[in-house]
């Protein structure tokens, strides 16, 4: 009887442990949930600037320049983020524009469009 029993719990624990890892249950301690992080995506739309995004407090860190009818995304952290957009004619020698500051509130995600023309720019930032 002592055998037919332990055979018992012995199917039964491998029953339960083969559910487990087919429904990807977590067996032991959970670790702690990351933190929720964004992304930021600078699209252009004008004909005749460039555009790029700087992020305030992070040591340089910007977007990659983006040429007209393209866009690039980066991934931002948890944390409250702030930039700057940044647009430069597309010929030779051109000047800079920056936008005032913008602000990402935490765990959000923007899409930020740049149009217009370099003497008149459009900006519309899009919180999600």
């Amino acid at each position: 009887m002592t055998a037919a029993l332990s055979r018992g719990k012995s199917l039964a624990l491998a029953l339960v442990l083969g559910l487990v890892l087919a429904f990807g249950i977590t067996v032991g301690t959970a670790a702690p949930a990351a933190a929720a992080a964004g992304t930021f995506r600078l699209c252009n739309v004008a004909s005749d600037y460039t555009a790029k995004a700087a992020f305030s407090n992070t040591g340089g860190f910007s977007t990659y320049v983006v040429g007209p009818g393209r866009c690039t995304s980066v991934g931002i952290p948890s944390a409250s983020s702030s930039y700057h957009v940044t647009i430069r004619g597309t010929w030779a020698g051109s000047p800079a524009k920056t936008t005032t500051l913008y602000g990402i509130p935490s765990g959000r995600s923007i899409d930020f469009h740049t149009g217009g023309t370099f003497a008149s720019p459009q900006f519309t930032p899009l919180v999600y």
